[in-house]
């Protein structure tokens, strides 16, 4: 356990400079009057670092080891985010935003196929905590923007936290230099793959779906009357609703059937995104909105959950990189089609995501089950 507390130290120090910076950057944007297509594009290169991330993750871990990953990550991520204060263009953007995905996703990969390795049995509830330290990090620099903004010092605060990430990486130095995870060869998975397929278009879809929002909902609340600060309490307080909830999410996927579980997660997204669409209260907002991040946040881990507890410990990376590529493809694409259909109609910005939601609903209790023949584990 105390191992799992010094690793999500990390994820939350990582996840906080990511996502502040990310933030600021799409309500900057939007600011400054970028179209939703080209906020949408800049952000979503994300995804596209998380996706190379995965794919090359086995061939760095042959020649480096997670502490020498950790400590070149940062500086890579503090010196490149210098260039904001020398050129602010979409190129950069999506140049920063790209390496941000890959440098926090190389480290991830690795804890995250280590924790799912080594405690196997209480995986559901040591991911959740783990990634719920990670929306720690994500509301806290919602609340650093409720307080301060989007302006000039916000890039300044964004190159502190990103010099905050030594802390966390510095105190678990021993426990990190023991992770050693195996290398799997493709060729020895496309079974797993071939077995796994549609719950990873589910994950998919949850990418598109996660990225979407995070990327343009600032963009949405903008054009209907909020602020800046106001984006930034929303989410905050959306967040820390969330995070109290997330980690008993994760105790009861390890002991309850998780189609109920995420049938029933979908249900709740729907009914709560089909509120939102006739409301324009603040507080209503802030209770839908936290319905969406732990509907979203719920449905990822039971899908997680699933392909773990199929899958032997020396095919889990295999496993963990399937679902980071095929959530992180979504990822890249999701900005990209909710900021082009939000571009000529704000007003699709809901019913893209219940309609992303019936589909994942659809593909899990339709087609993964029948193809499949039921899914165990479940």
């Amino acid at each position: 356990m105390k191992n799992i507390l010094k690793y999500s130290f990390i994820i939350f120090s990582f996840a906080l400079g990511s996502s502040f910076l990310i933030s600021t950057f799409a309500i900057d944007l939007k600011l400054k009057n970028f179209n939703e297509t080209l906020i949408g594009f800049s952000l979503s290169f994300f995804g596209l670092g998380v996706v190379v991330a995965s794919i090359t993750h086995n061939l760095i871990r042959e020649k480096f080891n997670l502490f020498f990953t950790l400590i070149s990550s940062v500086i890579i991520q503090f010196l490149i985010i210098l260039l904001i204060f020398f050129y602010f263009k979409i190129l950069i953007i999506l140049l920063i935003t790209f390496v941000l995905g890959f440098t926090n996703h190389i480290n991830f990969l690795t804890i995250e196929t280590h924790i799912s390795s080594q405690y196997k049995k209480n995986s559901g509830f040591y991911i959740s905590l783990f990634w719920s330290s990670a929306g720690l990090g994500a509301i806290l620099g919602s609340l650093i923007i409720a307080i301060n903004g989007v302006n000039i010092i916000s890039y300044f605060i964004a190159l502190i936290l990103i010099t905050f990430q030594f802390v966390p990486i510095l105190i678990a130095k021993s426990s990190v230099m023991n992770i050693i995870i195996e290398n799997v060869k493709f060729s020895l998975s496309y079974k797993v793959i071939n077995n796994i397929k549609f719950i990873l278009l589910c994950v998919f879809l949850l990418g598109v779906s996660d990225a979407g929002w995070s990327s343009l909902f600032p963009s949405y609340l903008i054009e209907k009357g909020f602020t800046d600060k106001d984006v930034g309490e929303i989410n905050f307080i959306a967040g820390t609703l969330v995070l109290i909830i997330y980690p008993f999410v994760g105790k009861l996927i390890d002991k309850t059937n998780k189609v109920i579980l995420l049938n029933s997660f979908c249900f709740l997204s729907f009914s709560g995104l089909s509120i939102f669409y006739f409301t324009e209260s603040y507080f209503s907002i802030i209770i839908f909105t936290a319905i969406f991040y732990l509907s979203i946040g719920s449905i990822f881990l039971i899908n997680f959950n699933i392909i773990n507890s199929n899958l032997k410990n020396n095919l889990i990376v295999f496993g963990v990189a399937s679902y980071s590529i095929s959530e992180n493809i979504g990822s890249f694409l999701g900005p990209n089609i909710v900021g082009g259909l939000i571009s000529y109609e704000i007003n699709y910005f809901l019913f893209i995501f219940i309609f992303v939601f019936l589909l994942i609903f659809l593909i899990f209790n339709f087609f993964a089950k029948k193809v499949n023949g039921g899914l165990s584990g479940t």
